[in-house]
């Protein structure tokens, strides 16, 4: 069975390997910190995944929080929006935050995706750890608000059908629509991982996204978007220099990154 709290150990361990002396405080800027940290030093990837997949796993990992921290720790890897969210939400709980688990809609579909609103008192802020907005969005009714992190910009709106969220792309000419749903359990997360098995965009290429100081790395399907506050650049890259991209920036682990470059060249 899947213990989806963390211990107070656990917790001040991770936190300290998120660059924290003491844990942050409960509030507006304790949360800010809390997922800078996050956006930068822990990636939203497919990784495992890809290994899990090859080897036709009985379940992909990382969604049993304690797992997700020790990878992490241990490799370098992040996740997907599941088991990442479900990481994410995990520790601010364990904090002491009011965080709850969403379901939302990439692209306002169907619903595809996770993700993490914290309550602070009347106020509510989405910290998502795809979206990697580098600071906390915040969703206040009647308006439009806005983050923006040296280039990226994200924005949060309310209409009939709830909160809808924009984001900037790796493509410069399209913007990012996140529809956000209901509240959801652990295991509800759990079981829509497990559906991303047969459908989802990051079952096949590598994808790994991380933030830093200057702006933001996302790697899809060989191509390596950075955007920065002057603008952005789109490369392409050759599978050694996405294995040293993930090593150097990403900080992925060489074994894993090897054991995934072994999984994808022995496809048929």
């Amino acid at each position: 069975m899947v213990n989806r709290e963390l211990s107070a150990t656990r917790v001040d361990e991770i936190i300290g390997r998120l660059g924290f002396a003491t844990r942050p405080a409960v509030d507006a800027a304790g949360l800010a910190a809390l997922y800078r940290a996050w956006c930068r030093r822990i990636p939203f990837d497919n990784l495992r995944k890809l290994v899990a997949l090859h080897h036709d796993l009985p379940e992909i990992p990382g969604m049993d929080p304690a797992d997700f921290f020790a990878a992490w720790q241990l490799t370098g890897a992040g996740a997907t929006c599941w088991g990442s969210n479900n990481g994410l939400h995990s520790l601010l709980v364990g904090l002491g935050f009011d965080a709850r688990l969403h379901a939302a809609s990439m692209f306002d579909a169907e619903v595809n995706h996770g993700t993490t609103i914290v309550a602070l008192g009347d106020e509510e802020w989405l910290v998502d750890t795809a979206l990697h907005t580098d600071a906390p969005l915040p969703l206040i009714g009647g308006r439009v608000s806005s983050v923006a992190h040296e280039g990226a910009v994200a924005t949060a709106h309310r209409d009939p059908r709830g909160w809808l969220t924009e984001c900037t792309n790796p493509d410069p000419d399209a913007r990012l629509i996140c529809r956000i749903l209901d509240p959801i359990d652990h295991r509800t997360a759990e079981l829509a991982n497990e559906k991303s098995r047969t459908s989802s965009p990051f079952n096949d290429g590598i994808m790994a996204a991380i933030n830093d100081a200057s702006g933001s790395w996302k790697l899809r399907n060989g191509t390596l978007t950075r955007v920065e506050r002057s603008g952005t650049t789109v490369t392409s890259l050759t599978d050694t220099e996405i294995d040293e991209f993930l090593v150097e920036i990403t900080g992925h682990s060489p074994q894993l990154v090897a054991e995934v470059r072994g999984a994808l060249d022995s496809r048929p």
